[in-house]
């Protein structure tokens, strides 16, 4: 352990010292009785060395050994400057004083022969006996600190020895320097790591955020974060302790801040970066490509298990085979969730054994990463490491699927060392820039989102995980739409269908502001309907190439959470565009003549001018469809001369035509997979949950979902007729049937008869499990997510170079379909409307190249995904705050799986999926019977005898109804569930 030397008082070094001042030499070396006051001084100061006596011998031998000695150094090698003094001139110098008062010739061998072997030690770099020189580095750190002693300390000390030049590691303005260093080229290699700060405009006051006499120029240029943040660097931290706003340092024996030597961690850090802890490199584009074309490689796009990240999935090409398993962080080498990859598979242990080996999964790994889809961000909490370091915090984010993150000092929050309690429950988002290693990834922090728990803190949160941009429009894009009070010109209204005299009205939720659609029904001469479609049609005033237009169609889509709704468009132009009741709107209208049984004989396209007479919800509608008295009272306010009877009869005109395509769209093999989607109340003063209910899809409805689809369909017909290269289309591609396969044959085992043929066989087999009471919803709500599990996501997609399979939609089980209904909330729609008025020549036919229609499907695709996820987030989040405010709440749940140590229900009323652990705290015994086939599998319980209450028993297995608590956690977030112990007469 290295001792403290001269402390070094203020007139003994020059800051402002020229760079090109050199070391005095007049000054003679130190006379018999100054080393004896240095030895009493250093008495004074290091009471604790081994002893007096071997101290104040290695001090008569520095009087006698001039040269200075450098060996290994404990600080970084960073600093490479003026390598090349010549350390033994300056030595020369310093005997040639000495020697001029020593005549003894005995003495001079001596002093020639100490001389020779310092310069074998410092030329072979041997390391020397002392505890300071043990820790020392190398031949760099010796430039370092001779360039400082020649810059920065006055020539006064010229004639000094080695010990004093070593100890110059402890000044803070050395530690500073090479501080300031380390950051230059940490942020040199690692461009943008620092979050934006203000920089600092004036010098800061020295006596409150400067470390005294450190270099003005420096401190200036420095942001206020980073400042306080390196005087927490352990360059300087491992030496000295800051306090007092800097004017007071405690000195620290480096080595000793981790309770280990710095052999010990170098030790230790070599076994941590063993070569098994490194992700494996890419291969070459052009491997890759040739890999794909042999069918050696297979491109997919990766998903990551939520619950268990060490698995990943890739599907196979072959949909009858099992997904792809990418076993591990390594094998998935870096790739995150949604990210297309290029796998290559990888051996089957079993070897030749090709029998065993088809029976099982097939295996692979990441070789390369052809489109990163993740954005890399990250919702977390900011933790210091268990050894408390100082060089990196630990970011551990909520999506148990992303790496651990290694967060640099530079990217800390401030004063985040010294007050980290402050943060505990801060939500930062963090971004990964770097990932070598399996086991943490670097990252920085990008801000603080707010106090976990908060519901505007997590609503960011969610917004920032999915990667949602809901920055309002500027003013710099004001002058590229009308304002609200703009009026159809003339000339427009005269190149449209004037449809303002139709009984045209919208049904669309309670309080609905972005009204995209609206319907109307007129009887024609020859007894048949001709039903209207009437689409606002926003491509008129969104100018297409516009920056607008450019920023539209990268958000790509309205966000719906559940407090309120994030624009697609700017308000203002929602608000022009929506086909409000009594005002002249422009539409996009599609007609169909139809028979009263609901064939469709003809339909047409054109541009139109309406004035909606009636804006209706859904529960106005469905209070006339069930002919309640009450339906005129609630009736909304009606326009244009028609009043609630011609209304109503128009409803019921549509619903009963509408029921009919229902049935024959069934009948044609639809399949339909309900998921529950929860409502709130919330209180108009806290906007917290106050109340909830499930949505249930009734025939208002559906009366407008059937039309909206045959509008869709229409319209694909005819621009993929008309534009059969860039036509924007959307797609179902088929399930995976392996694992629709493997889910009938465990179903069959449990007595249910799943037929997956088709699309339509597996709705009608939906069907049969479908009823009123509590056990057959909660079957009918399992049975549904099991078969959501092997279904694929819809996407968008140009038709250019497609075949015919790949226009084909699984679900809705027709040729052809896209989006034209909704352009105020989805820009696919938008493209849509273009190809279609492009077909009416409405507009000339746009010159797209395939690649930017291809760019477009892509955005739209993944904008679509991540605001599902962003408004199930929210959902999630009501519910668990809901919870959280009503606890506990006992409801029932029923069972979706079985596994050794915990179940997962999904709760019957709110449509909630939940995980029950069973540990050494449960009340009672309880065993896993497992089954080859896994959903077969069950939990026997026996519950321990308590006060008055017997023991009981109980078997649980996948559609089992339960009661179960739901109770707030510890986290500010969690939610706990635990099962309720059932009555004697339940378990049987």
């Amino acid at each position: 352990m290295s001792h403290l030397c001269d402390c070094i008082s203020e007139r003994n070094f020059d800051v402002n010292r020229p760079s090109g001042a050199q070391l005095s030499t007049s000054q003679p070396f130190r006379s018999k009785s100054s080393l004896n006051n240095r030895i009493q001084e250093h008495q004074s100061h290091c009471p604790s060395r081994k002893t007096q006596k071997t101290r104040h011998k290695q001090l008569q031998d520095e009087a006698g050994a001039s040269s200075l000695t450098f060996t290994n150094s404990s600080l970084s090698d960073i600093s490479t400057q003026c390598q090349n003094i010549n350390i033994s001139s300056e030595n020369d110098e310093v005997d040639q004083a000495v020697l001029s008062k020593k005549k003894n010739s005995k003495k001079k061998e001596k002093r020639k022969k100490l001389k020779i072997e310092a310069r074998k030690a410092e030329t072979m770099d041997t390391p020397q006996t002392s505890d300071f020189q043990a820790e020392t580095s190398g031949q760099s750190d010796v430039a370092s600190l001779k360039d400082f002693f020649a810059h920065q300390i006055s020539p006064l000390y010229a004639s000094t020895n080695s010990r004093y030049l070593e100890n110059l590691r402890h000044h803070p303005q050395f530690q500073l320097s090479q501080t300031m260093q380390a950051a230059n080229e940490y942020l040199t290699l690692h461009t943008g790591s620092l979050p934006n700060t203000p920089v600092f405009q004036t010098i800061v006051n020295p006596t409150s955020m400067s470390i005294p006499n450190s270099p003005k120029p420096v401190v200036e240029t420095m942001t206020r974060k980073c400042y306080q943040n390196f005087l927490q660097h352990p360059l300087l931290s491992k030496t000295f302790n800051v306090r007092n706003n800097g004017e007071h340092f405690s000195m620290m024996v480096p080595g000793e801040i981790a309770g280990t030597s710095n052999a010990q961690n170098k030790k230790q850090n070599k076994k941590k970066d063993g070569g098994d802890n490194k992700f494996e490199p890419y291969i070459s584009a052009e491997k890759m490509e040739a890999g794909l074309k042999e069918n050696i490689l297979i491109e997919g796009v990766l998903r990551i298990n939520p619950k268990q990240f060490q698995h990943a999935y890739v599907s196979s090409s072959d949909r009858s085979e099992q997904d792809i398993l990418i076993d591990g962080i390594k094998n998935r080498n870096r790739a995150l969730e949604g990210d297309v990859v290029v796998i290559e598979f990888i051996e089957s242990e079993n070897g030749d054994n090709a029998e065993e080996s088809n029976n099982k999964q097939k295996k692979g790994k990441v070789v390369y990463i052809k489109e990163i889809v993740h954005n890399r961000n990250c919702i977390g909490t900011l933790k210091l490491m268990p050894d408390k370091n100082r060089q990196k915090a630990l970011f551990i984010p909520r999506d148990l699927r992303i790496p651990r993150l290694n967060i640099p000092f530079t990217s800390w929050p401030d004063n985040f060392y010294a007050d980290y309690k402050t943060y505990e429950n801060s939500l930062f988002l963090a971004k990964i820039v770097e990932w070598t290693d399996t086991r943490f990834a670097i990252g920085k922090i990008v801000c603080n989102i707010g106090q976990s728990g908060d519901m505007v803190t997590e609503t960011k949160a969610i917004l920032a995980q999915t990667d949602l941009d809901v920055t309002p429009f500027g003013p710099e894009y004001r002058h590229l739409y009308p304002r609200l009070d703009y009026e159809i010109p003339d000339e427009e209204i005269a190149r449209r269908e004037d449809c303002r005299k139709l009984c045209v009205f919208s049904i669309d939720p309670f309080n609905c502001r972005d009204i995209d659609d609206a319907v109307s029904c007129r009887q024609l001469e020859n007894g048949n309907y001709e039903i209207g479609v009437h689409i606002a049609d926003v491509a008129h005033f969104l100018t297409e190439d516009t920056p607008l237009d450019e920023k539209v169609a990268d958000k790509a889509t309205t966000i719906y959470l559940v407090e309120r709704a994030y624009h697609m468009l700017p308000d203002e132009l929602c608000m022009l565009c929506s086909l409000f009741p009594g005002v002249d709107k422009l539409a996009f209208s599609v007609f169909w003549e139809i028979t009263e049984d609901a064939k469709v004989l003809s339909h047409r396209f054109s541009k139109t001018v309406i004035n909606s007479c009636c804006q209706l919800a859904y529960e106005h509608a469905q209070l006339v469809l069930d002919d309640k008295e009450d339906s005129k009272k609630s009736f909304p306010e009606t326009y244009n001369n028609f009043d609630y009877l011609e209304i109503s009869k128009a409803i019921k005109i549509i619903a009963s035509i509408a029921r009919k395509i229902r049935r024959g769209r069934f009948d044609n093999g639809a399949l339909r997979i309900d998921q529950p989607k929860v409502s709130f109340h919330l209180d108009p003063v806290s906007g917290l949950p106050d109340s909830y209910w499930i949505n249930e899809s009734r025939e208002s409805h559906q009366l407008i979902e059937e039309f909206m689809l045959l509008a869709n369909m229409t319209v694909a017909a005819r621009i993929k007729e008309d534009h059969p290269s860039l036509a924007f289309l959307r797609c179902h591609p088929k399930p995976s049937s392996y694992m629709l396969t493997q889910l009938a044959k465990s179903l069959q085992l449990m007595g249910i008869e799943l037929n997956i043929n088709s699309a339509g066989e597996l709705h009608r087999s939906l069907l049969e499990h479908t009823g009123p009471d509590c056990t057959d919803k909660g079957k009918e709500m399992v049975l549904n997510m099991l078969c959501a599990k092997p279904m694929t996501r819809a996407k968008y997609f140009c038709a250019h170079g497609c075949d015919d399979d790949d226009f084909h939609h699984y679900a809705l089980n027709v040729p052809l379909y896209t989006h034209f209904t909704s352009p105020i909330r989805r820009y696919a729609d938008i493209m849509v409307h273009r190809l279609l008025a492009a077909s009416l020549n409405y507009r000339e036919t746009p010159q797209w190249q395939v690649d930017k229609v291809r760019m477009i499907a892509a955005q739209c695709n993944k904008q679509k995904y991540n605001a599902k996820k962003a408004s199930e987030l929210s959902t999630e989040m009501y519910t668990l705050k809901y919870i959280e405010r009503k606890s506990p709440v006992v409801t029932d749940a029923a069972v979706v799986e079985v596994r050794e140590k915990y179940i997962d229900v999904i709760i019957i009323a709110m449509g909630l999926n939940r995980r029950i652990f069973f540990n050494n705290d449960f009340p009672g015994k309880y065993q896993c019977i497992k089954n080859d086939c896994a959903r077969l599998s069950k939990m026997e319980i026996t519950w321990n005898a308590v006060n008055d209450l017997p023991q009981v028993k109980q078997v649980i297995q996948v559609f089992s109804i339960l009661q179960v608590e739901l109770y707030r956690g510890d986290d500010m977030i969690k939610v706990e569930t635990k099962l309720v112990r059932p009555l004697p007469e339940a378990t049987s």
